[in-house]
């Protein structure tokens, strides 16, 4: 498992470096470093999932936002 997490990690690695490379050479700042961070948080969740880890549903803290405003609209 340990030798999957890392070639993934390896994967993303290789794969971020020369796709932000490609756009830093085409002066797209923003965009290098939107993809770096997006890239960033796939590899961590990505090999977490893949550790088995339980990690909760992205849906929760809209849950916790929208939920009262819900609420509020419909008068419950």
């Amino acid at each position: 498992m340990i030798t999957q997490i890392s070639g993934f990690v390896i994967l993303i690695v290789v794969w971020s470096f020369i796709k932000i490379r490609s756009l830093l050479v085409k002066q797209q700042t923003k965009e290098a470093a939107v993809y770096g961070g997006l890239m960033g948080v796939s590899a961590v969740i990505g090999s977490l999932l893949m550790a088995g880890v339980d990690l909760p549903s992205l849906v929760v803290p809209y849950e916790i936002i929208f939920q009262p405003i819900g609420k509020m609209i419909l008068g419950q």
